[in-house]
């Protein structure tokens, strides 16, 4: 009876190891609301400064360790091989020349806006259209001038930015900050935000789809949320404000979208050198937490097995108690990891949080999951240790004989 008492209460833990296991697993999987809390680690942006991620200097800094945008030289102006000079001019009036001699007198007033272009062409034009005979540097004042009127002049809001944005094994979610009562002007900003960081009423919105070993990158997400600026797509409540953009601003944005790389972000504590390693450990932890999964139920399995069978089988015996040892540790590896990579995450965007206007949280749910389920896989690994050395396990009986009293029967 001991026996089977303990191989129940080793089912119950293995049980719940699995249960919390799949559980944490499944986090973030879609846009379903007992979905959506259980996230590895969001990041609030009600405050953020975008001239603080994206450096506007391009072709300016290039001694320097700023990062900055992507100068597509190639993609964007295209040097002549030859010129009816025999050598080429160093400024745009020069190139100017150069064209009026071969095809003729330009009418006047075409004359003149080229030469008003000088160094600088109008924030508005995108970077497809920019003509192949501006040279490479102009290209890139162009560039910069684009995009600083677009961050100086339009606030995350009006691009489609989400206030949170989380992140999961699966992928990430937008979601929206539900208590606005408390709004203040940023003269910073030049627009209301937030006063506190408020993580305890975010309601998610819209999650990208489902990816397993989905690699996390802000320039790829960045990227995804402007080009649906751009093509004027409205996935929530929040993205209401796109269809609200200049022509102007929309042709900014298309030359930051055409631009923009993942070196040339300036993350808080230069976590973009880290991504790699992150989302390996990321992983790692994700493969982790599925082998546990797949233990505990194996353990399931054998404590049934030993039920139906005799409890003596020393192989079954040592595979049931190997098998929980892994399933531990598997457990807590995969807990491990994962507290381990975003703890070290949010303590770099909280220390520079004044600077960008970032504020990360780790979620309850995941990380209360992921620890319970290592602490019942523990518990599995001691109730099976105490009841091998107790015998509590062994089927055997103790079985007494009645000795019949001796009666001495007398001789005739």
């Amino acid at each position: 009876m001991a026996s089977i008492c303990y191989r129940f209460i080793l089912v119950f833990f293995s049980t719940a190891c699995l249960v919390l296991t799949a559980f944490a697993i499944t986090g973030s999987y879609e846009n379903k609301s007992y979905l959506t809390p259980t996230y590895l680690i969001n990041f609030h942006l009600n405050k953020l400064d975008l001239r603080q991620i994206i450096d506007t200097n391009i072709g300016q800094n290039g001694n320097s360790n700023n990062n900055k945008l992507k100068k597509r030289a190639d993609e964007t102006s295209a040097t002549p091989t030859a010129t009816t000079s025999g050598s080429l001019p160093s400024n745009a009036q020069g190139w100017i020349n150069i064209a009026s001699s071969v095809v003729g007198n330009l009418p006047s007033d075409v004359a003149s806006a080229a030469s008003a272009l000088g160094t600088n062409l109008p924030s508005s034009v995108p970077s497809d259209l920019i003509p192949s005979s501006i040279p490479s540097g102009d290209v890139d004042q162009t560039i910069s001038a684009a995009i600083a009127d677009l961050l100086s002049n339009v606030s995350p809001q009006d691009l489609g930015i989400a206030d949170v944005y989380s992140v999961s094994y699966w992928g990430y979610c937008r979601g929206e900050l539900k208590n606005n009562g408390s709004s203040v002007f940023d003269g910073d900003l030049g627009r209301f935000v937030n006063e506190n960081f408020d993580n305890s009423d975010v309601e998610y919105t819209w999650c990208s789809p489902p990816k397993a070993g989905y690699f996390f990158n802000p320039t790829t997400v960045i990227r995804e949320e402007l080009n649906r600026t751009i093509e004027g797509e409205q996935i929530d409540s929040q993205s209401s404000l796109i269809n609200q953009l200049s022509s102007q601003y929309v042709n900014d944005l298309k030359v930051l979208v055409n631009n923009i790389a993942d070196e040339y972000l300036n993350l808080p504590g230069n976590l973009q050198n880290d991504l790699t390693m992150l989302n390996n450990i990321t992983k790692a932890s994700f493969a982790m937490m599925i082998i546990a999964a797949a233990l505990s139920f194996l353990c399931i399995v054998f404590q049934i097995l030993a039920m139906c069978i005799s409890p003596n089988n020393c192989c079954l015996s040592f595979l049931d108690f190997a098998l929980q040892v892994v399933t531990f540790l598997a457990s807590i590896l995969a807990a491990g990891l994962a507290t381990g990579a975003y703890m070290f995450v949010r303590r770099k965007v909280n220390d520079e949080m004044d600077q960008y206007g970032i504020k990360s949280f780790l979620s309850i749910n995941f990380y209360a999951f992921a620890w319970s389920a290592t602490v019942a896989s523990l518990l599995v690994v001691i109730f099976s240790a105490v009841g091998h050395c107790c015998g509590c396990f062994s089927g055997e009986r103790r079985r007494y004989r009645q000795v019949a009293a001796y009666e001495h029967k007398p001789e005739y």
